[in-house]
Order: structure tokens, then C-alpha cells, then sequence
């Protein structure tokens, strides 16, 4: 009698760990940790940048995420390649709390002419140190108010 329990515990004991050797080995995708997505690329601080003409980018909607600034851009094009920057020329507007000019630089070329929708999303936490700013997007009519409530 001892030795069928012995059997049975240890067969039991055998599948739990095939089962549980092969589910971890699925293709089933990982439950979600709650965590915002990342804001993806940073700012450039270039005066000469700032005054650099691009392509035209046309702001459909800005706003904040936590510490992202999220911007929804509409822009021709289709086929070529480019690149879209968060440029600061480095200067505070004296106000409480500062005011930050900050603008889209479109780069590249995209000859094609269908019309692109894009998301950017750009980390801003590091623009006054994490402090309390209003941040002034040109094409943008609307300031954004970051790390006030």
C-alpha cells in the first residue's frame, strides 16, 4: 500500500512538472505589468535646430502623459524616410512656473504625397528637472501644463 501511494505521489508529482515545464515554454504572452508605455525619444536642445526650416507637420493634437508629451501629427508623404524631433532652443520665459519654447522638426525626405498620420511621444520630465513648466509648442495653440495639478 506504501509503495502505490509512493507511485502515485511521484507520477503526480511528474506531470505538474511536465505541464508546468511545457506552459512556461508557450508562445502565450506575458500578463501586463500596468507600466505606461515608454515616451520614446527625448528633446534636443539646438538654437540653430530651432530656427532650421523642415518639412511641413501638422498638430492634430498635443497633450501630456504623465511625463510624456504625446503629439499626433498629420504630414504628406508616404515612401521616403524621416525623422521627427522635439527641439528646445534652450531658453525659459521668466513666468511662474517658466515657460518652455518647444518645436517639431520634420527631417528628411518623403517625395509621395498620400497623407501619414503619425504618434510621437517625447520624455519632458528632464526639461526643468522634473520641476513645474508650461510648455509652449509652436503649431500648437494650447499650453501644456506639466507637473501641476
Amino acid at each position: 500500500m506504501m509503495l502505490l501511494r509512493l507511485f502515485l505521489f511521484f507520477s503526480l508529482f511528474s506531470m505538474l512538472a511536465c505541464k508546468t515545464g511545457s506552459s512556461a515554454a508557450s508562445p502565450d504572452p506575458l500578463p501586463t505589468t500596468g507600466r505606461k508605455p515608454s515616451c520614446g525619444g527625448g528633446w534636443i536642445m539646438d538654437n540653430g535646430l530651432f530656427n532650421t526650416p523642415g518639412f511641413a507637420l501638422n498638430i492634430d493634437t498635443a497633450y501630456l502623459d504623465g511625463r510624456c508629451l504625446v503629439v499626433d501629427v498629420r504630414r504628406s508623404g508616404g515612401c521616403g524616410t524621416v525623422s521627427v524631433d522635439l527641439i528646445w532652443n534652450g531658453s525659459m520665459m521668466k513666468s511662474m512656473p517658466p515657460q518652455v519654447p518647444l518645436r517639431l522638426l520634420g527631417r528628411g525626405e518623403d517625395p509621395c504625397r498620400s497623407e501619414v498620420r503619425q504618434q510621437y511621444r517625447f520624455e519632458i520630465s528632464t526639461l526643468n528637472n522634473g520641476q513645474p513648466l508650461v510648455i509652449q509648442l509652436q503649431g500648437w495653440k494650447v499650453p501644456l501644463h506639466f507637473g501641476q495639478p
